[in-house]
């Protein structure tokens, strides 16, 4: 057995490792699936005096007003009453949390739950270090089939329930409804399609000062691109992608030919940098319309003074997002504790808690009985900009791969190539999409 675990987690120290060495989500990256997970130092919720009450301790990538709304959760159920007590512990980006949770696994210094990139789940559930929800859930009373089932794809591993669909969010196009008007744009109609978006950036820009887009080279939204032609990341047996072809060339043909017009610029940064960067452009009026996390709608409305839109990702033959964002996780090793970790989890997934997280932070509600209650109800009569998000669920119906290698596939080849496409002239879209489908096959043993 301790051979087995040593091997395990030498495995995953590897996984762990190839997965985070670039890209960015988000997360919603990675997404690295993506989504954005701040980078700045958070403050952790210092544990009080818990009397006879069980403590739990939750590993966090929230900081900045996220943290603050997390620790509002958290106060509010450790106020709720006196069994269980839980601390929250920021330990940084998605990045640093699955290196962190490697390292801590290794050393036998886990946490209780912690927030996970939903493309690192099932490759840390493989392993064996995450505890099957599913008996618990039954035993507290948690219906795992009120969640959504396009969120539920990253949370399930054979047989088993190994996470729970938090801070889930999908790419979403923003733009500045106050430069439409300046340049006879209807901000009530942004772009609907590429050939669209290819006009307003252009009718948008000028040379040298202003871009009309800006995206970062992320893995996560050249996915959405790929499904935007009806494409899939994996074939279905999973042993090469299925985007060698035009599903996976003409997104790259796209941003190399609007960057080349002046009209479209990628961010500098690697990771989440890449996606600060294109927020502080759009902030500051050097960029009229960009794509990042659906996530990052409560950080932009407060950081823009001018008026906001938002709006599907523009199609090409379809309307097409993954999801990205973070799972919650139970780790494996507190079986004493279980029972008290599940009634937090039960808390914090709960529809009334799950619409209170969504409508502070931008990201989606968990579940349809979340997004019916009151308090989101009144959160998008409020600010049409949320709707975007939720009604964009329609259109997640091509699933992001689940397999254990996809964190390196994605992360570390996908990200590699298209960002190598977009910064060498010469380097082609089929050479990189090609060059994407040789190490995916090696990678996966095909």
């Amino acid at each position: 057995m301790r051979k087995r675990m040593s091997w395990m987690m030498a495995v995953l120290a590897a996984a762990a490792l190839a997965s985070g060495c670039s890209g960015g989500e988000t997360a919603d990256t990675a997404g690295s699936s993506a989504d954005t997970a701040s980078t700045e130092e958070g403050g952790s919720q210092e544990a009080a005096p818990a009397g006879d009450a069980t403590e739990v301790i939750f590993w966090s990538s929230m900081s900045g007003g996220m943290g603050e709304t997390l620790d509002k959760i958290v106060s509010d159920y450790n106020a709720s009453q006196d069994a269980v007590h839980v601390t929250v512990e920021f330990q940084g980006n998605y990045y640093d949390m699955a290196a962190k949770l490697q390292a801590a696994v290794t050393s036998g210094e886990i946490p209780h739950v912690a927030q996970l990139e939903m493309g690192r789940t099932k490759m840390f559930a493989n392993y064996g270090v995450l505890q099957d929800m599913t008996d618990l859930a039954a035993e507290e009373g948690l219906d795992l089939s009120m969640f959504y089932p396009g969120l539920m794809n990253s949370c399930d591993w054979g047989e088993g329930v190994y996470a729970l669909p938090f801070n889930r969010s999908t790419p979403m196009f923003y733009y500045n409804k106050d430069m439409f008007t300046e340049v006879g744009l209807d901000p009530e109609d942004p772009p609907e399609t590429w050939d669209e978006l290819q006009e307003y950036a252009a009718q948008l820009s000028i040379p040298d000062e202003r871009w009309g887009f800006e995206m970062p080279i992320d893995a996560w939204f050249y996915e959405a691109f790929i499904m935007e032609s009806d494409g899939r990341i994996l074939n279905d047996d999973e042993t090469d992608i299925a985007f060698n072809n035009e599903t996976g060339t003409k997104p790259l043909e796209l941003w190399k030919n609007m960057i080349s017009e002046g009209i479209m610029k990628a961010p500098p940064g690697k990771e989440y940098n890449s996606y600060e960067a294109a927020r502080s452009d759009f902030a500051a009026g050097i960029t009229g319309m960009i794509v990042t996390s659906s996530g990052d709608l409560g950080t932009l409305s407060a950081s823009c003074d001018f008026n906001i839109g938002t709006c599907f990702l523009p199609k090409n033959t379809r309307f097409g997002v993954p999801t990205g964002g973070a799972n919650v996780v139970m780790m494996a090793g507190h079986e004493e504790d279980a029972s008290a970790t599940m009634d937090f989890l039960k808390y914090l997934t709960s529809p009334d808690v799950s619409a209170y997280w969504a409508s502070q932070t931008g990201y989606l509600p968990s579940s349809q009985a979340a997004a019916d209650s009151d308090v989101y109800q009144e959160y998008i009569s409020a600010n049409d900009n949320a709707k975007t998000a939720l009604e964009q669920m329609e259109y997640t119906d091509i699933p992001r791969p689940v397999n254990e290698n996809y964190p390196q596939i994605h992360s570390e080849i996908m990200m590699t190539e298209i960002q190598r496409c977009i910064e060498e002239p010469d380097y082609t879209p089929e050479e990189a999409v090609q060059a994407i489908s040789d190490q995916t096959r090696a990678l996966l043993g095909s």
